[in-house]
């Protein structure tokens, strides 16, 4: 399986990789892993961006716990200011613009789960924009409204119109947690397969956790199995310690 960092591609310093997706997709774990890949792959400092402002109670901070030494010492997180850190108000840091722009780290950024959440940033459209980006969207087709070509259509056209910003790619990251199965997976990926057909996109990876991969890649299509990496699942561990936050 190929590391995340290879599988979207290896950024250089200045450019911005963006990571939407609808409630529940697993975009903050794409993130997070694609974040601690770049850290594993490459010497250029990688900074993580909290844009996520429809979910308050849940920021990347809370994840730092979970790193080993290292990753959370080679990781820069960009969040609101603590004193509003669990407001529930869309707030961003006062110098954002500047951050974005900077010319010297690779930013990952996890924006908003649904068209509200991507729409807050696309106040910061043109300085994302000048930093060359590019935009994942994370598709779960097994969450509610995910499940059928017409829900995944509108799904993809409110991000992108909120956003204002235009997609490099599609993700599948199909699951149900500990239950998933390959059959789940392979049907993700024909789903997410077929919108990026429609829409002129290409899927570039389908996600799998360590608690399920052994049982689930080798069923797999060829399309689909040639797509496969990896991801550490954080959601179920934060559960062990009482997050009450819905990835």
């Amino acid at each position: 399986m190929r590391e995340l960092a290879d599988v979207f591609g290896r950024p250089r310093a200045g450019q911005s990789i963006v990571f939407a997706g609808p409630s529940g997709s697993g975009k903050t774990e794409v993130s997070i892993n694609f974040a601690l890949s770049l850290i594993r792959q490459t010497t250029l400092p990688v900074t993580l961006c909290d844009l996520d402002v429809v979910k308050p109670y849940f920021r990347l901070r809370d994840m730092l716990r979970l790193l080993t030494e290292d990753e959370a010492r080679r990781l820069d997180i960009i969040e609101p200011e603590r004193r509003l850190l669990h407001a529930d108000i869309p707030t961003f840091p006062r110098n954002l613009h500047a951050l974005l722009s900077s010319r010297d780290t690779i930013r990952v950024i996890d924006v908003g789960g649904n068209a509200i959440g991507v729409g807050a940033v696309a106040q910061f459209r043109e300085t994302i924009i000048a930093s060359d980006y590019r935009m994942y969207i994370v598709v779960n087709t097994l969450r509610p409204g995910m499940n059928h070509a017409d829900g995944l259509k509108r799904m993809l056209s409110a991000i992108r119109s909120s956003g204002r910003l235009d997609a490099t790619g599609l993700v599948a990251n199909t699951n149900l947690q500990a239950e998933t199965t390959a059959d789940d997976v392979q049907r993700g990926y024909d789903a997410v397969k077929a919108l990026g057909d429609s829409e002129g996109l290409p899927v570039v990876a389908v996600l799998v956790s360590p608690e399920y991969a052994s049982q689930v890649v080798h069923r797999l299509t060829p399309g689909a199995a040639g797509l496969v990496s990896m991801i550490r699942v954080f959601n179920r561990i934060l559960d062990t310690v009482g997050s009450q936050t819905e990835f």
